[in-house]
């Protein structure tokens, strides 16, 4: 996927050259169509941003990628948008030009509440549980909950005055660099009755959702749209009546298209306002019945997004693939701290009801590949790029880590001390989602070399790339069991876990405890297995789950980190961003080639069920 990345991001300036209009090279040679140990000596740091979205869940795409970007004309045109002019139609019409949106079939699980829990799995197969934590509960009021986002399970894509957003215009504009839409996927719009009632049968106490943006503001401002805001009503008077509190992710990735086009979305500080307007929205329809809140899903990872077709294609001027990545980070803290401020007034003007409000980092802090000083500074850099950047400006003091400021120099917009004041203390908890742990070995030609060489293809981090020194050991053995090759970096990491939750709470201290907000599997070769009995029996992720939640509890109980929840991913089989749904983390089995779209609880889910049930207070489990 790292290619993928590379190629999109590299001839993007030479394709925007060009705009609608024939490129006068006919094609761009791609080196190699083989793979080879060639450095790429003119690699864009781009490349290596792009880890920060797809390094977990998407298989390797090079070559779809580059047979997009070598046909005899170049990139389709940029999406137009003039203010007080273009339409929601408009815009949807741009899109349809390349391919329809698909809509759902009608299917009997759209008002069904009724599930049944049998059969169960076979009480002979094997079951992971620990003697050491048989007895341990974990605390009064903790969420034990799954999560899921808008673009990825709801479908529904044109429905209802819904306005497109750039996940909605890249699939179908570039389908070579996708594996399908989502237009449908899990259409959770139309069976959340069935979904949440499932949920209910599982125990589940909690649910993370994410809102759309272009469901409330079809164009990212303006009118708001009622039909959006009827729904998300239903979702969670849904929840509330199965005893599920809803958790509402305000951005999960999927920025309003108009902003994108009007004026490059979260490279731009005019989202700020725009962020603001649709946040305040929400807070005010549902602050009512829901009391947490997440601003930003793992910003890490959609800004990283910004240096790839097609959002690079709108760069305002000043602005391109070098320097995005730390303008959205920019623009994000202070719209992050702006709707904080927003919500924590409008509680104090009894608006909405008292509740807590955070932002969701990812990545981990990775454990040096030896004992030496280089090894153990590149664990440190890379803590700092990948959570740091956001977390310290709102835990520690309002900035950025020193790191991040000396290594991106002007490339990073400077936060003033009125922007620091705004963003410290920003958050009501602290909200990790950790999937696993990697190591990190220092560049080959050590840190001080690669800070001052943009060229150099480990920069800005400066941690070895190269995956031997990520997923193995010096022994030259996988860190962990390795998940599918579709997510190449995931390994189980129980061991690690509470190191990690030590150190995360120790450097992003939060009265208000931290939750795990995502952490699953990737079992292996679950995509080709044809048999539900083979799909819905998913060993690896069972044995993912009962090692982590053991790792949890032991935390909770010998390390006394202050953990209130867990959330797992997925809530069932879902869109996977460029891997589509063939990037399968659910807890529950979606048959995707049947217009009905049923759903089948994996063994997983029992295993889960089951140990929870064991271990909450006997008023968090949902019966």
């Amino acid at each position: 996927m790292d290619q993928a990345c590379y190629i999109s991001a590299y001839f993007s300036p030479y394709l925007k050259s060009t705009g609608s209009q024939a490129s006068t090279r006919k094609r761009i040679s791609i080196w190699a169509d083989k793979d080879n140990h060639e450095l790429i000596k003119s690699q864009s740091r781009a490349e290596k941003l792009c880890r920060w979205v797809y390094g977990r869940r998407s298989p390797r795409m090079t070559a779809s990628s580059s047979s997009t970007l070598t046909t005899d004309r170049a990139i389709p045109p940029v999406p137009s948008f003039t203010p007080n002019e273009t339409t929601v139609d408009d815009l949807w019409k741009q899109i349809e030009i390349h391919s329809s949106v698909a809509t759902a079939a009608k299917s009997n699980l759209m008002n069904s509440t009724e599930v049944r829990l049998s059969p169960v799995p076979p009480p002979h197969l094997p079951v992971y549980l620990s003697q050491k934590t048989k007895n341990m509960k974990f605390p009064k009021g903790f969420k034990y909950g799954v999560a899921s986002s808008a673009p990825q399970i709801e479908g529904a894509a044109k429905e209802d005055g819904k306005g497109p957003s750039v996940w909605d215009y890249g699939p179908h504009v570039y389908p070579k660099m996708y594996t399908g839409t989502i237009d449908i996927t899990d259409d959770f719009y139309h069976k959340y009755k069935n979904d949440l009632a499932r949920l209910k049968a599982m125990g589940v106490n909690t649910f993370m959702l994410s809102i759309a943006w272009t469901r409330i503001y079809p164009l990212g401002s303006g009118t708001v749209n009622e039909l959006g805001l009827a729904f998300y009503d239903k979702v969670v008077d849904e929840a509330i009546k199965n005893n599920i509190e809803p958790v509402i992710t305000l951005f999960h990735w999927d920025t309003p298209l108009a902003l994108s086009a009007h004026y490059g979305s979260w490279v731009s500080p005019k989202i700020i306002k725009d962020y603001n307007r649709y946040t305040e929205t929400v807070f005010r329809r549902f602050g009512d019945r829901v009391k947490m809140w997440i601003t930003f899903n793992e910003p890490s990872g959609f800004c990283s997004q910004l240096s790839l077709i097609p959002h690079n294609l709108t760069f305002p001027e000043g602005i391109n693939v070098k320097n995005a990545p730390y303008h959205c980070a920019h623009n994000v803290l202070v719209a992050h701290g702006t709707a904080v401020r927003t919500y924590r007034k409008l509680i104090k003007e009894r608006v909405v009801a008292a509740g807590q409000i955070g932002m969701k980092s990812d990545e981990y802090k990775p454990t040096p590949w030896s004992d030496s000083k280089e090894d153990k500074e590149a664990s440190d850099r890379y803590v700092d790029f990948r959570i740091g950047i956001f977390a310290k400006p709102i835990f520690v003091d309002g900035d950025y880590p020193t790191s991040c400021k000396q290594t991106l120099g002007d490339l990073l917009p400077p936060l003033t001390r009125k922007e620091q004041k705004l963003i410290k203390g920003s958050a009501d908890f602290y909200a990790q989602d950790l999937y696993r742990v990697n190591h990190a070995k220092a560049a080959p030609n050590g840190i001080k070399a690669c800070m001052g060489n943009l060229s150099d293809p480990n920069w800005p981090i400066c941690r070895d790339e190269r995956p031997q020194y990520i997923i193995s050991t010096p022994g030259n053995w996988t860190y962990g069991q390795q998940a599918d090759l579709s997510a190449p970096q995931l390994v189980n990491s129980w061991f690690a876990l509470r190191d990690q939750l030590e150190y995360l709470t120790k450097a992003f201290p939060s009265k208000g405890g931290i939750y795990i907000s995502e952490f699953g599997w990737a079992e292996v070769f679950e995509n080709t297995r044809t048999e539900l009995y083979q799909i819905v029996s998913d060993y690896g992720r069972e044995s993912y789950f009962m090692d982590y939640l053991n790792e949890f509890l032991l935390a909770i109980h010998e390390d006394k980190i202050d953990l209130r929840g867990i959330f797992a991913w997925g809530v069932y089989d879902n869109y996977e961003w460029l891997a589509g749904v063939t990037g399968r983390y659910g807890l529950q089995y979606v048959n995707f080639t049947d217009p009905a779209l049923p759903r089948h609880f994996k063994r997983s889910f029992y295993a889960i069920r089951n140990v929870m049930q064991h271990h909450l207070e006997a008023e968090d489990f949902n019966l």
